[in-house]
């Protein structure tokens, strides 16, 4: 019963952002918009987000920090089936099969990989922050009907920020006393749960050591741009390709707006994505209904087709079937804990 609520809700979810946004919009002049798309530049944008993918395994296989990091494939092969998990499911699937795929290929512990991806989410959630900030500092009166969102987001972002690096800093120089408290709200677990639930904070405490070794976490710093410049370069090549012209730092408020749509519990973002893109570039751009239906498909497109066919690909390759994921998540799950 619980399932099926669930799948209604999600459902009714979907329906609800998916009206919103076509509302009051032409179907037929939205599909002559995009039939206009040049494209070489569209291919040019599926490229980008590819590479955002090879970025994305580099920067795991440092996180890592073992010795021996695990070879290039397993790893590409956790992210990529992980990250398209998590594009076509209305949960962060992925950020829990990454490191079980990846658990059952290599010598890399669940708990250890589990760990790096929580510091991929710090670092993304630092990126995001920072180039939003970056925007509403850079266009602070430039949106005289937008002036509220603009120096609300920058103040907001300003305090995230500051709360993070606070976090991070007490993480670093008093991680006995934030292990203690870590520890103290694990008792609220079952037994089996606890050792599972401080390894998985040693995990991400340890990555915090990449900033003593200098080579490791510049190139952390560089992959982690190399991602960011994707993902918003992916957007703008957009614009050109369906012969729009915005700046580029239009792209640095899209994408943190439609980080919050992606937030939102439907299948692969849609709805949620579509909607507050099309706000975006109506609100603030200026683009008529059928304008901003056309780009946000065409957005969600570049982001979604990449992973999913690259994932699928790296499936058939496999020979995996989609019951072989829930196996690797429950046999990760069961080695851990009988280790309690």
């Amino acid at each position: 019963m619980r399932r099926i609520l669930q799948v209604t809700f999600i459902a009714l979810l979907t329906i609800f952002f998916l009206g919103l946004f076509l509302w009051k919009s032409d179907l037929h002049d939205v599909w002559r918009i995009m039939t206009l798309t040049n494209p070489y530049w569209l291919a040019s944008a599926f490229l980008v987000n590819w590479m955002a993918l090879v970025f994305r395994t580099i920067r795991w296989r440092v996180l890592l920090a073992s010795p021996n990091p695990p070879a290039f494939y397993p790893t590409f092969f956790a992210n990529t089936t992980g990250y398209m998990l998590s594009t076509v499911l209305p949960i962060r699937a992925g950020d829990v099969a990454r490191p079980a795929l990846l658990a059952r290929r290599t010598n890399v512990r669940f708990a250890t990989a589990l760990g790096t991806v929580l510091t991929e989410r710090v670092l993304d959630l630092f990126s995001i922050l920072g180039i939003f900030l970056f925007f509403c500092v850079l266009r602070w009166n430039a949106f005289p009907n937008g002036t509220g969102v603009v120096h609300g987001g920058a103040i907001g972002c300003t305090i995230v920020l500051v709360a993070l690096v606070v976090f991070l800093i007490g993480l670093y120089f008093f991680s006995g006393t934030v292990r203690r408290l870590h520890e103290r709200i694990g008792r609220i677990l079952p037994r089996r749960f606890r050792e599972p639930w401080m390894k998985f904070f040693d995990a991400f405490a340890k990555t915090l050591a990449i900033t003593e070794r200098p080579r490791d976490f510049f190139t952390v710093i560089f992959a982690t741009a190399g991602v960011w410049l994707c993902l918003t370069a992916q957007y703008w090549l957009v614009f050109v390709a369906m012969h729009r012209q915005l700046p580029y730092d239009s792209t640095f408020f899209i994408s943190g707006v439609t980080t919050i749509g992606v937030a939102i519990p439907t299948p692969g973002g849609v709805g949620g994505f579509h909607k507050l893109c099309q706000w975006a570039l109506t609100s603030f751009y200026g683009f008529d209904i059928d304008s901003s239906v056309a780009i946000a498909l065409i957005l969600h497109l570049v982001g979604a087709v990449p992973v999913v066919l690259t994932g699928v690909a790296l499936f058939a390759r496999e020979g995996l079937r989609w019951r072989d994921l829930t196996h690797a998540a429950d046999d990760v799950a069961g080695d851990t804990t009988s280790q309690s």
